[in-house]
């Protein structure tokens, strides 16, 4: 059977909306020069990228009215993937457009699931059941997140100060895990805080002292233990328990992209295809 790919995307549609029908030569030769990172990095079977090279350039140069062939359908795929940084990849034995459909669900929008796998980007379908792509806009994304989050916490930027050694994970994967989900981080305790992170390792210091004084002259700064913190990456509507490991985590990675979206304002859209793990080494 043969594999497919779901890729998850953040960045800027309006990017590839703008590089196709440009007629700039540079952007076609820049394109051709990442082909072949592109190719391994989506890990697409060599059966499909005949003829992709010229599909690109007439994307560029040439744009036809809808796409009609593979190699168009690749080059799109190519340049989708160079306009947005991927989150999350999920392999699946042939396709399974309704693999997102629980977490769409559980967050009482079912519509939106089809959206998200297979909508219009610019005026271009994908031409074949081979190739697809999808994406949630503003309002989708909005409404998805005041259900997730349980209300509209999520549209005002947090920042976070983490003090003392996190006992499962590096500090730099800590910060890093908190700019997911659209939460900025800096190093010292100052008004613009709204939660201090305390690790195991550590009391706090002078960081804890701080963030005590400041909410007693009337600051609201929440104080996370270790547990706090994780509950802090994780949606507040829970998945449900009869779900697999697998289905839980894959919601939590959809929640988590939504978050950093709707933090950066950029776009949410799904990339799938065929996939050939030989071709995924790089």
């Amino acid at each position: 059977m043969t594999l497919y790919a779901y890729d998850i995307y953040s960045g800027f549609i309006e990017d590839t909306i703008n590089v196709i029908g440009s007629r700039d030569m540079t952007l076609v030769e820049r394109y051709q020069r990442l082909g072949e990172f592109s190719q391994h990095a989506l890990g697409l079977p060599a059966a499909y990228l005949e003829g992709w090279e010229a599909g690109l350039e007439q994307l560029i140069m040439s744009p036809p009215a809808q796409l009609t062939t593979t190699a168009q359908a690749v080059a799109f795929l190519i340049i989708m993937r160079d306009a947005g940084q991927r989150r999350f990849r999920i392999l699946t034995e042939g396709r399974q457009n309704d693999l997102f459909l629980p977490a769409f669900e559980h967050l009482n929008h079912a519509e939106f699931c089809g959206d998200f796998i297979h909508s219009q980007i610019a005026r271009y379908h994908a031409p074949d059941d081979h190739f697809d792509w999808g994406f949630l806009d503003v309002r989708q994304i909005e409404t998805l997140l005041i259900e997730a989050m349980g209300d509209e916490s999520f549209k005002e930027s947090k920042t976070a100060v983490i003090a003392g050694r996190l006992s499962h994970m590096p500090r730099a994967d800590a910060e890093h895990a908190l700019i997911d989900v659209g939460i900025d981080t800096q190093s010292s305790i100052s008004h613009n805080i709204d939660y201090l992170i305390l690790g195991s390792k550590g009391t706090g210091g002078t960081k804890y002292d701080k963030a005590q004084l400041l909410n007693e002259a009337g600051k609201e700064i929440t104080i996370l233990d270790e547990q706090g913190f994780d509950n802090l990456l994780r949606s507040p509507k829970r998945p449900p328990e009869i779900w697999s490991a697998l289905q839980k985590d894959r919601f939590e990675d959809l929640v988590r992209s939504l978050r950093h979206v709707w933090a950066f304002g950029l776009d949410l859209y799904c990339l799938s295809f065929p996939y050939h793990p030989e071709d995924d080494s790089l």
